[in-house]
């Protein structure tokens, strides 16, 4: 018996070092990939500015993404910080999956490989990752987070606010009422980056809305509070602030309305137990 046990013993530090080798393989690829990205990107290097004008964006975006990764590579890099690591892997997971469909949208069928292996990959590390960089919260933490009344009250109205935003905002881009159109159009990006953005609205509308699934909801949330900033700096970059700067004060405004929301959920709907999606 005791043998028996000495043998699972190994066993399991077998598995477990090959599960961290396999994580930290994934993660530095992802790592090495992305840094590079965001060198290559806030340069504005030749070969990046050419694939973005082969797929129809605006050369700003560039500097943009080139800053989020930076972050998301800090994020990675650092121990702890389980959150933001959950919001710097949905980042790096939007940006792939949008290169991934972008190169799709304009029949680069070949160029579209590198992104989707990229997501795999970046899908791996956050999958292995050790409980150490994993947000997870245990029962009893849930027990002593109990909402009040007031506070859930609050909850509600944000996240109302802010589901009207996203199911009206992606069924218009999605169909390309309401002049989303003209304004992608004027900002720079291609049409069909209003599909991409618009079915990322409605996923997460749902997902917030939805009860369960924490997890999820921090990439709904994550996503959301991207693509809110990213537009206000679009906005900005193209000098079109709108009657009295309100096309900029109101993407700021639901950027602010949904961390209002993500930071108002009761316990039910953010923390993360093991086993617990």
């Amino acid at each position: 018996m005791y043998n028996s046990a000495q043998e699972n013993k190994s066993k399991w530090f077998t598995a477990t070092r090959v599960r961290n080798i396999a994580y930290w393989a994934a993660t530095a690829i992802i790592i090495w990939g992305t840094a590079l990205g965001s060198i290559w990107d806030l340069a504005r290097e030749s070969v990046v500015k050419t694939i973005m004008s082969q797929l129809g964006y605006p050369f700003y975006f560039i500097t943009i993404m080139g800053f989020w990764k930076v972050l998301a590579v800090i994020a990675l890099l650092v121990p702890g910080f389980g959150r933001i690591k959950e919001w710097a892997y949905a980042g790096l997971f939007f940006v792939y999956t949008g290169a991934f469909i972008s190169n799709l949208a304009v029949g680069h069928i070949n160029d579209a490989f590198g992104p989707a292996i990229f997501a795999a990959i970046l899908i791996a590390s956050w999958a292995l990752r050790p409980a150490s960089r994993r947000l997870v919260s245990s029962r009893a933490d849930i027990a002593n987070s109990r909402s009040t009344k007031t506070k859930t009250i609050f909850y509600w109205i944000t996240t109302s606010m802010l589901f009207l935003c996203l199911i009206s905002g992606g069924i218009g881009e999605l169909g390309h009422l309401w002049g989303t159109l003209q304004t992608v159009t004027l900002l720079g990006y291609p049409a069909y980056f209003l599909s991409i953005i618009g079915s990322w609205k409605l996923l997460a509308c749902l997902t917030i809305l939805i009860s369960r699934f924490p997890r999820l909801k921090e990439w709904a949330y994550a996503g959301v509070f991207f693509v809110m900033t990213g537009a206000a700096t679009s906005h900005l970059v193209c000098h079109d602030y709108g009657p009295g700067g309100a096309h900029i004060i109101v993407t700021l405004f639901f950027a602010a309305l949904t961390l209002a929301s993500w930071a108002l959920r009761p316990a039910s709907r953010s923390q993360l137990i093991i086993g617990y999606f």
